[in-house]
């Protein structure tokens, strides 16, 4: 348990040096470009996280679990901006309640626990004109996004006894839909709900010694079109535009 836990505060850590390198870029953005300026959203983002795989009961927001992080924008026309998200999470499942006979009784009970990092790039297609400069009524639209991530996790290795594991880094495929709302001249807020297919099969693994949820009877058989574990992140956010969009033309039409 203490080997899990001082893992899991190393993802932690790497998460938070994540997201100020996120930050980073997004104010280096607005410094080379001058009518960038408004174009950059700093905010929260609050939530729940939860996967599909081999230990999932097939039912979105089951096993879900409390999700946080940050998230930034910068915004190129009122159609299309870019996307940055670092956030932490929690995912879970087990055997329980899926009518499954098992290889062995010993694993009846077999169960998993993980904690998970996510950081991302998306770019944001909105569906109507959004913030538009000139035009003060475009203040909704649903959208949908999709980019690249890396999903951070504690990686155990299949072939070492008790294994605590380390951290790893791999490539996920995020994309979702959502919608957000311009209150006033600095505050926007938003829902979104996205899936992140991973490119590993592993998430919902403990250990050598256990069933591999993957091949739970040993046949040693696997699809690289079935066996890769999913997670998705779905919440709210509260963003502020960080400062004012200069115009050099028709200034003051509303």
């Amino acid at each position: 348990m203490q080997k899990t836990t001082i893992a899991d505060n190393k993802s932690l850590r790497l998460l938070k040096k994540s997201c100020r390198w996120l930050i980073f870029a997004f104010l280096l953005c607005i410094t080379q470009t001058g009518q960038a300026q408004d174009r950059l959203e700093l905010g929260a983002f609050a939530g729940t996280s939860y996967y599909f795989g081999d230990l999932s009961k097939g039912v979105p927001f089951a096993n879900s679990h409390l999700a946080f992080g940050g998230i930034g924008r910068y915004v190129f026309t009122d159609r299309i901006a870019l996307k940055g998200m670092a956030l932490f999470g929690k995912i879970s499942g087990d055997y329980q309640g899926q009518d499954l006979v098992y290889p062995t009784s010993s694993d009846e009970n077999y169960a998993f626990s993980r904690s998970i990092g996510d950081v991302s790039a998306q770019v944001e297609f909105n569906f109507m004109s959004y913030d538009h400069k000139f035009i003060s009524t475009t203040t909704f639209t649903p959208y949908v996004s999709v980019g690249l991530a890396t999903t951070i996790y504690n990686r155990i290795d299949t072939e070492v006894e008790n294994s605590a594991g380390n951290t790893s880094f791999i490539l996920s495929l995020p994309f979702g839909i959502g919608a957000k709302y311009k209150i006033n001249k600095y505050i926007r807020i938003g829902a979104e709900w996205t899936f992140r297919k991973t490119f590993v099969d592993d998430l919902d693994y403990i250990g050598p010694g256990s069933i591999d949820p993957s091949d739970p009877y040993g046949f040693g058989e696997s699809t690289l079109a079935h066996n890769n574990d999913w997670i998705s992140f779905a919440g709210v956010y509260v963003t502020i535009s960080m400062l004012k969009r200069k115009t050099k033309c028709n200034d003051g039409i509303k």
